[in-house]
């Protein structure tokens, strides 16, 4: 047997960053904690042996065994004598209470054996149980709001000196079960969570950085931050507190261990962080409003006192309601029209740090509203004068490259954001005008080139759509659908399936409009379709280039569905997204672009509804009893009866005073199976496919939602306004038991 993973260093951090910054960490998560706390304490205290227990209902079951090699020496019999009886101890449950290990989590202490001054008997018992000789055991609780299970430790190895522990061994031992209980408790307890304070200590224990938690306790020097400038701090979430010496800089950080951010940070600065300081969230976010002159989080008067300015510049210049467009296009080039070209990036800026995915400039009768829709709510930001409405479309346009001259018709185009800006910020947006009663409404979708797709583990799947999706994309041959409306998630759970089957024994090839991910090794293409390059047309070249996997952006029109479903059926793993309201009516719109029903039911392998709901914050969010209407409703769709969460009224500062911070999936997941394809072969109605698939295990969208709520990811009323109730679906056994 080999000694546990001596994790280095970096690997430790990076292991550790994938855990803090997932938002629903899983239980294939669990080991992965589980080594790395084993080798820091085999490491730190020279054990000779090692045992993680964890309390699972009623019994204590053992999840890590070590022995060390010197208990076997060259001995191949004894070493398979030790793998034997670690296999058998991995199988074993110990009752609660019971045992060395049940008294000191009973009793929260830990316990210290030696068998030179203690009970000769604990350590004969243990001997006998071990099959090697004790002389010392050391046993420690992990506990994070309650018990969860015991760390034991038996002989300190010869090379150490010494057979027994000391008291120093003691307390490195408690420190390692108190930083790490609280992250193994947030692994296998979905309702627990790690609150900022929680998070902070953890980071800073682990990483040996300062911790500080009020800021009194810094001596801050503001002119580095203002020379740096807010967008900078706020993108990379790294806040410069002091100046070390030229071009050496202390900084402040919620998670010291985010080497791209860093990384990043002094490429943009070109300063070198030697010293980093862990702060609590919602501490560094007050630090970063107090002390940055431009502050995109802060709706407060300073922010809204320069644009005010900028708005007063344009007004006396020529930002009136210009009728000459190739006048006002010429002078929005020039440097006399700086102001609307300062407004025009400013609303931008703000956006895209916001975390806004889209902004709306809509003229009003006597005034332009711009709107910015954060977490898939649209929120007013600015009321600007009528008079800028002309100058700012009109740069906005020249930006994209539209017409100008074209105010009848809609227009669409692309902004490449970096062109237009000195900052470091590299998005593009997608601009689309329209004619309204007012003037034209403007559009604009931010796309983050720099996002990658997320890990699929973090798109809100539950563990049992998790598996049959997996399961899914793993096939060679085949078609998967998402439906769902415009911003419902699909395009990022589709780069997110590419991105975990991508490998470099497959040809993946997609076909998008606009390409929003980046994903290294799969070929992209971007349409056209002022040059012909269609969904279709790609489809058709694709074909012809030795593809195993597709992805079109889109099944809009008959001639991109039958090439679909041909593709599908002729080896090629095939995905792509419809406009449907829920999997089931996928199959009908199919029908309705004149695809024979025997072929779609060859085809499909899966079709996913989904949706985004908004999450209630972690920090702010309350529990409680629902009324029992509410509860009714949890009842009859999921078997739901007990407490869960809703949004505070005030919010905090963490999510701005909102209640509700980030979203997270809901999935409704059909699985082609025999009596589907039957069904669909008939043309059967799109209500009794929803009730065959029901049937065969599907979760429907309001069920899904339903479960985000009893989990306390979201709230019940978030939950309905997003999915509405179904109308005759019984909770099946597996939600019951859930």
């Amino acid at each position: 047997m080999q000694p546990p993973p001596q994790l280095s260093s970096s690997l430790k951090k990076t292991l550790l960053l994938k855990l803090l910054s997932k938002n629903e960490p899983s239980r294939e998560d669990l080991q992965s904690v589980i080594d790395m706390m084993a080798a820091r304490v085999v490491e730190a205290l020279q054990a000779q042996s090692i045992s993680i227990y964890l309390i699972e209902g009623q019994n204590i079951q053992f999840k890590y065994v070590y022995y060390s090699p010197t208990l076997w020496a060259d001995d191949p019999a004894k070493q398979a004598a030790f793998n034997d009886r670690k296999a058998k101890l991995l199988e074993t449950a110990i009752p609660l209470g019971q045992g060395i290990v049940g008294r000191s989590i009973q009793e929260n202490t830990p316990l210290f054996f030696d068998a030179r001054t203690d009970m000769k008997g604990v350590m004969v018992d243990l001997s006998q149980k071990t099959g090697f000789t004790v002389s010392a055991m050391l046993t420690i609780p992990l506990v994070g709001t309650r018990p969860i299970g015991a760390i034991q430790v038996l002989n300190k190895e010869a090379a150490a000196g010494r057979t027994t522990f000391s008291q120093e061994d003691l307390v490195l031992l408690r420190e390692v079960a108190e930083y790490t209980s609280p992250l193994l408790q947030r692994i296998i307890d979905p309702r627990f969570q790690l609150n900022e304070l929680e998070t902070a200590k953890f980071i800073a224990r682990y990483t040996g950085c300062a911790l500080v938690t009020t800021e009194d306790k810094l001596s801050i020097d503001t002119r580095i931050a203002k020379t740096i400038g807010a967008d900078v701090i706020q993108r990379e979430g790294i806040f410069p507190y002091r100046q070390l010496s030229p071009g050496v800089i202390g900084v402040l950080m919620v998670n010291p261990l985010d080497y791209p951010k860093r990384e990043a940070f002094t490429a943009a600065t070109q300063l070198s962080i030697e010293e980093t300081i862990v702060v609590p969230a919602s501490l560094f976010e007050k630090i970063v409003k107090t002390h940055c002159t431009e502050n995109a989080y802060d709706s407060g008067p300073s922010k809204s006192d320069s644009l005010g300015d900028l708005v007063t510049l344009i007004g006396s210049g020529s930002g009136g309601e210009a009728n000459d467009t190739a006048k006002l296009a010429e002078a929005l080039e020039s440097e006399d029209a700086a102001p609307i070209i300062q407004l025009a990036n400013r609303v931008i800026e703000d956006a895209f740090l916001t975390g806004a995915s889209d902004i709306h400039l809509e003229p009003q009768e006597k005034e332009l509203l711009v709107r910015y829709r954060i977490d898939g709510v649209c929120q007013e930001k600015l009321h600007l004068p009528k008079s800028v409405t002309n100058a700012l479309i009109t740069r906005l346009k020249i930006m994209a490259e539209l017409d100008i001259s074209e105010r009848r018709l809609p227009q669409d185009g692309r902004i490449i954001f970096k062109k237009y800006t000195k900052k470091n910020m590299d998005f593009d947006l997608r601009m689309a005008t329209g004619p309204m009663n007012f003037g034209e409404k403007v559009c604009l979708r931010i796309l983050d080139k720099t996002k990658a797709a997320l890990p699929i583990t973090s798109l809100g799947f539950s563990e049992e759509n998790l598996l049959k999706y997996r399961g899914c994309i793993q096939q060679p041959y085949g078609m998967i659908l998402h439906c769902g409306p415009t911003g419902s998630g699909k395009s990022m759970t589709l780069f997110s399936a590419l991105r975990e089957i991508a490998t470099p024994e497959i040809n993946i090839q997609t076909a998008e409009d606009p390409i929003e991910y980046t994903i290294p090794g799969i070929n992209q293409m971007q349409m056209n379709r002022g040059i012909g390059l269609t969904f279709a047309s790609a489809l058709r070249a694709y074909l012809r280039m030795d593809p195993d996997v597709i992805l079109i952006g889109e099944i809009r029109d008959r001639e991109t569905a039958e090439i679909s479903v041909e593709a599908a059926l002729t080896g090629h793993l095939l995905l792509s997204t419809v406009h449907t309201n829920d999997a089931p009516s996928t199959v009908a719109r199919l029908l309705d672009m004149d695809i024979e029903p025997f072929m779609i039911a060859a085809s499909i392998l899966v079709i996913c509804a989904q949706r985004l709901v908004r999450r209630v914050c972690n920090q702010c969010r309350i529990k409680y009893m629902p009324p029992d209407y509410e509860l009714e409703i949890l009842q009859r769709a999921i078997g739901w009866q007990g407490e869960i969460f809703k949004a505070s009224e005030g919010g905090c500062s963490l999510c701005s005073g909102r209640g509700m911070r980030g979203r997270v999936g809901i999935h409704e997941l059909m699985i082609n199976n025999d009596e589907l394809s039957r069904a669909i072969s008939k043309r059967v109605e799109t209500a009794t496919l929803k009730d065959i698939a029901v049937r065969h295990g599907m979760k429907t969208l309001h069920q899904d939602s339903l479960l985000k709520v009893s989990e306390g990811m979201t709230s019940i009323e978030e939950a309905l306004a997003t999915v509405p109730p179904d109308h005759v679906i019984a909770p099946t056994e597996a939600i019951v038991a859930h």
